[in-house]
């Protein structure tokens, strides 16, 4: 589906109706950006089993605007209920609200890739108390994008992640390959890592998306941790919507 979606953009397609360009599924990002003043908007809902005392439920929210036809702007949050078992607690609120942009530099030719900037900071102020980093916590990362062909696509990402309270940043790296099985019809897998001095994290993520209809695209999407298998997953659905 973002195969077409990028051929439809290179094509020109002010004559044609605008389908839904979401961020999602996966956690790895194109190069594109959301139509000049277009309003997108991508929500998520996602269980994730933690360790065998653990779990959290997460639902996501992000609305994105094309502000240029290069920039567009971007302001989300996550509602969190995470809870053990032994012994039983539980911590609910919403995730510090996170603002930020994204800029497409590049338009790839061929071979070369389409590259863009994404620049984010979670708000020290807005949110659950509980949830909140001491400090704003800000991330940034370049983006690229391969249309290898008409029907399969490459995104690769390189990232810092401050966490707001030490001055280390974890580094962000993802491939994600996606599949157009049919013009609505796609499947992707991914593999994004969070590498860190006090540990590194390595994970997976497959799933499939679905257009009903051009202005809306469904995923499902599951997680998995190979070296901590059975006892980490997360499971996930989502629906993105072009506003306008």
């Amino acid at each position: 589906m973002l195969s077409i979606l990028l051929i439809a953009a290179v094509c020109g397609i002010a004559q044609e109706e605008l389908v839904v360009l979401p961020d999602r599924p996966g956690n790895s990002w194109g190069a594109y950006v959301m139509y000049h003043q277009k309003c997108g908007w991508d929500n998520g809902f996602a269980l994730e089993r933690l360790d065998d005392n653990g779990r959290s439920y997460t639902l996501s929210s992000v609305f994105r605007y094309g502000l240029f036809e290069n920039i567009e702007l971007r302001i989300g949050t996550d509602f969190l209920l995470n809870e053990t078992m032994q012994p039983m607690n539980r911590q609910i609120g919403v995730a510090p609200v996170t603002i930020g942009t994204k800029i497409k530099c590049y338009e790839g030719e061929g071979w070369l890739p389409s590259i863009g900037l994404l620049a984010q900071i979670q708000s020290a102020r807005a949110g659950s108390s509980e949830f909140l980093p001491s400090q704003p916590a800000p991330s940034l990362y370049l983006l690229f994008e391969n249309a290898v062909n008409d029907w399969f696509y490459v995104y690769y990402n390189a990232g810092l992640e401050w966490d707001g309270e030490t001055a280390t940043p974890t580094t962000f790296l993802s491939l994600y390959l996606g599949f157009d099985l049919t013009e609505r019809l796609g499947t992707f897998v991914e593999t994004y890592n969070y590498l860190h001095p006090e540990g590194n994290q390595y994970l997976t993520e497959f799933g499939l998306y679905y257009l009903p209809s051009p202005r809306v695209q469904l995923d499902l999407e599951a997680d998995l941790d190979f070296q901590q298998l059975g006892s980490y997953y997360s499971l996930g659905f989502g629906v993105s919507w072009m506003i306008n």
